[in-house]
């Protein structure tokens, strides 16, 4: 292997291992209250060479929600390949979402953050991440991916016509960013009624499935 190589490789290995020890911080504590300082302390590096990989804090978060949503981008592209019928197609996605979310939640959690971490950012560091850009270029191409699975079920008649695909896939993405951060009187109610979370889960998968299909 050449130095070149090697040096290269030794840089992707240690962006590595800052990922998971921020991942961890992050998945334990608020946004605002984690510090490069914490983060660098962590993984066992001082400050100056922690902003050597990520220019500032807002890069690194995005570099955690990059790792997750490229895995996500993953499964739901492997299962949606199985379908053929546009229906089917849809099926599956939602198949991925849920084993995603199941295998990932941290990950889950992390895309589906609530507006109260999002305020915490600095928007100019924000915008001139480049991890956040390629986050929102993966994020919108996981939404056209179930756009066109129900467009293609509508032109193949097993989804009703007057569905709006757009509309529909931003319902849905709405509809999780509710069960993520869905408040405790909210979980309370369930549990009351003897509502566990996977039937919850089913329960409106299903409903959602035949407010679609004709």
């Amino acid at each position: 292997m050449s130095l070149a190589k090697w040096k290269e490789r030794e840089r992707e290995q240690r962006q590595s291992d800052i990922i998971d020890a921020a991942r961890k911080l992050i998945t334990d504590k608020d946004f605002d209250e984690i510090s490069m300082n914490e983060i660098a302390r962590e993984v066992g590096l001082g400050k100056s060479t922690l902003y050597l990989y990520f220019k500032n804090k807002e890069s690194l978060y995005f570099a955690i929600v990059l790792r997750g949503i490229r895995i996500w981008a993953k499964m739901i592209k492997k299962e949606v390949k199985k379908g053929n019928s546009g229906f089917e197609k849809f099926l599956l996605y939602g198949k991925a979402n849920r084993e995603f979310s199941n295998q990932y939640p941290d990950y889950f959690r992390l895309l589906y953050s609530p507006t109260s971490i999002k305020k915490q950012f600095d928007m100019d560091k924000l915008n001139s991440s480049e991890e956040f850009q390629e986050v929102q270029g993966l994020f919108k191409e996981i939404m056209f991916i179930g756009i066109d699975s129900i467009q293609k079920g509508i032109d193949e008649g097993e989804i009703r016509p007057e569905v709006d695909p757009t509309e529909a896939m931003i319902l849905l993405s709405i509809i999780f960013n509710g069960m993520v951060n869905m408040g405790d009187w909210s979980k309370d109610i369930l549990e009351s009624k003897g509502i566990g979370g996977e039937k919850f889960n089913n329960d409106v998968g299903d409903l959602f499935l035949h407010m679609l299909r004709k």
